[in-house]
C-alpha cells in the first residue's frame, strides 16, 4: 500500500483544467471540484482559522519583516553588536504591529532567554506610570527584586538592576513602544531619553522599538534625544497596486506545499484555484486598493473560502461590470466609498451639510464647528483632534467626495479654500430618516454614531 501511494505521489500530475469561459459550464466545474473536494476543503477552513492566529506564520509582508529582523539581530547579535533603537512607521492596518510579531517570533526560537517588553502610550499618564509597567513586566522572573520608590530617578534605577540581573543570564531585551507619538509627549521626554541611553550602552544587549502611525512623529523628538541617539526607520504601506494585495491575499490563503493532512495534488489544485479566484475579484477590488482599504477588509471577503471561491469563479465574468455600468461609475464609486467611511469623516461631511447654506464652507469653518462639538463632549469625542479630523478632510478630498471650488484662489492657504460636499444628498436623506419614528432605510450610518452627535444633528 505504501509503495502504491509512492507510485502515485511521484507520478507526474496533470495541470488543473481551466475553467471554462461559458457561464454555466465554469459553474458546473467547480461545483464538481467542490463536490469532490469538500472533506478537504473542510480541513482547509480550519487550518486556515489557526493559522491566522499564529504569529510564527505572519508573512504576507515579508520584506519588511526580514528588514526588521535585520536590525532587531544586529542589535542583539552579540556583545560586539551595536545597540541601536527602531522606527517603524504605517499606516493603520499596514502591518507593523505584525512584522514586529513575526520578528520576536523568530528571534525566540534562535534564543530562548529574549525577554520582550511592550508599552502602549495611550495608557500612561506618566513616565512613572509607564517605567514601573515595563520592570514589573519582567520583575517576576528574578530572583531578587529591587526596593521600588516613587520618583522616576528611582523607579530608573530599579529598572536598570532588573536590566542587569536578567544579563547576567545571558539575556537580550526588545521594548516595544506602541504608539510612540504619545511617549514623545510626556514631561521633557525623560522615558525616552532614558531608555535611549541604556540602549547606547556597549554593556546591554537592549534593543527599542517604536510604533506609530504618524509619519511625522520624528519632528516631535526634543533635540537633545535626535542629537544623540541613533535611530533607524522603516515604513510600512497598505498595498497599493493590484501586485501588492495579491501578494499578501496569496500568502494568507494559500496551502504550503507540505501541508499536513493533504496530497501534493490537492495542494496544487487549490492553490491554483485561489491565485484564479483572486485574479477574477482584482478589477473589482481597485477603487477599494485606491480607497486605503486594509488588507484584513480584503481578507474578509474571501471567507469562507468555498464560498469566495463561488462568487469570484462561478459567477458570470461580466456580471460584476454589467452592474457597475448600470449604476453608473460616480454613483458607484460615491457608494463604495461612503461604505467605508470612519467616524472622523462622517463628522466631516456632516458638518459641511450643516453648512451648506452658509455664503463659505472650508477646513477652516469645519474645524471651528467641529473642535467646539468635541469641547463640549470631551469624553465621548475625546479621540478627535483637530490633527485627526483636518486628516480626514484631506482623505475625504482624495476621495472626491469634497473638491475644493474651482473659482477660489490657489495662493489662499488650504485650510481657508473655499469647498464642496459632492454628498450633500446622501446626507439629507439621512439626516431626515434620522428623525423618522420608523426607518426607511436597511442601514443609515448616522445611526452607529454616538448619542452625542445624533442631539447634535437635532439641533440643527
Amino acid at each position: 500500500a505504501v509503495s502504491a501511494l509512492s507510485a502515485m505521489e511521484s507520478t507526474p500530475r496533470k495541470r488543473l483544467r481551466p475553467l471554462s469561459d461559458d457561464p454555466a459550464q465554469r459553474k458546473r466545474q467547480l461545483e464538481a471540484w467542490i463536490c469532490g473536494n469538500r472533506f478537504q476543503l473542510d480541513k482547509v477552513e480550519r487550518l486556515l482559522t489557526q493559522r491566522w492566529q499564529e504569529p510564527s506564520l505572519f508573512g504576507e509582508q515579508r520584506q519588511l519583516c526580514d528588514k526588521v529582523l535585520q536590525v532587531m539581530r544586529r542589535v542583539l547579535g552579540g556583545e560586539s553588536a551595536e545597540s541601536k533603537s527602531l522606527l517603524l512607521l504605517g499606516e493603520a492596518g499596514s502591518g507593523k504591529t505584525q512584522a514586529v510579531d513575526w520578528c520576536l517570533q523568530k528571534l525566540k526560537e534562535e534564543n530562548k532567554n529574549i525577554i520582550t517588553l511592550r508599552a502602549r502610550g495611550d495608557l500612561y499618564g506618566s513616565n512613572v506610570e509607564c517605567l514601573r509597567h515595563l520592570a514589573q513586566q519582567i520583575a517576576g522572573q528574578l530572583m531578587t527584586l529591587p526596593q521600588s520608590t516613587g520618583s522616576f530617578e528611582g523607579s530608573m534605577e530599579w529598572f536598570r538592576c532588573i536590566l542587569k540581573e536578567s544579563f547576567q543570564r545571558d539575556s537580550a531585551v526588545v521594548i516595544v513602544l506602541d504608539r510612540f507619538e504619545h511617549f514623545c509627549g510626556m514631561a521633557r521626554q525623560t522615558l525616552l531619553y532614558n531608555l535611549f541611553n541604556l540602549a547606547q550602552d556597549l554593556s546591554v544587549r537592549l534593543c527599542i522599538v517604536g510604533v506609530s502611525e504618524k509619519f511625522d512623529v520624528t519632528c516631535q523628538l526634543e533635540k537633545r534625544i535626535l542629537s544623540r541617539f541613533s535611530m533607524e526607520y522603516l515604513f510600512a504601506f497598505l498595498p497599493r497596486d493590484a501586485k501588492e494585495l495579491t501578494q499578501v491575499l496569496e500568502c494568507k490563503l494559500t496551502l504550503p506545499e507540505d501541508a499536513p493532512g493533504f496530497t501534493a495534488a490537492f495542494v496544487y489544485d487549490f492553490n491554483q484555484r485561489i491565485a484564479e479566484a483572486i485574479a477574477a475579484r482584482m478589477p473589482q477590488w481597485m477603487q477599494d486598493i485606491e480607497l486605503g482599504r486594509k488588507p484584513t477588509w480584503f481578507l474578509w471577503q474571501c471567507l469562507p473560502v468555498v464560498g469566495f471561491l463561488r462568487r469570484a469563479l462561478g459567477d458570470a465574468p461580466d456580471a460584476a461590470k454589467k452592474q457597475r455600468l448600470a449604476l453608473g461609475e460616480d454613483a458607484q464609486r460615491r457608494r463604495l466609498f461612503l461604505r467605508g467611511l470612519a467616524e472622523c469623516e462622517h463628522l466631516v461631511l456632516l458638518s459641511l451639510f450643516r453648512q451648506r447654506a452658509a455664503k463659505m464652507r472650508s477646513l477652516s469653518t469645519v474645524l471651528f464647528e467641529l473642535l467646539r462639538l468635541v469641547e463640549c463632549n470631551g469624553k465621548v469625542l475625546a479621540g478627535h483632534t483637530e490633527e485627526s479630523l483636518s486628516a480626514a478632510f484631506f482623505r475625504l478630498i482624495s476621495y472626491k467626495l469634497v473638491t475644493f471650488s474651482s473659482v477660489s484662489n490657489s495662493d489662499v492657504s488650504t485650510r481657508y479654500r473655499p469647498c464642496e460636499s459632492e454628498v450633500d444628498e446622501e446626507y439629507r436623506q439621512w439626516v431626515e430618516d434620522m428623525a423618522k419614528k420608523q426607518s426607511a432605510m436597511l442601514h443609515n450610518p448616522l445611526k452607529d454614531l454616538p448619542e452625542a452627535v445624533q442631539s447634535w444633528l437635532r439641533t440643527e
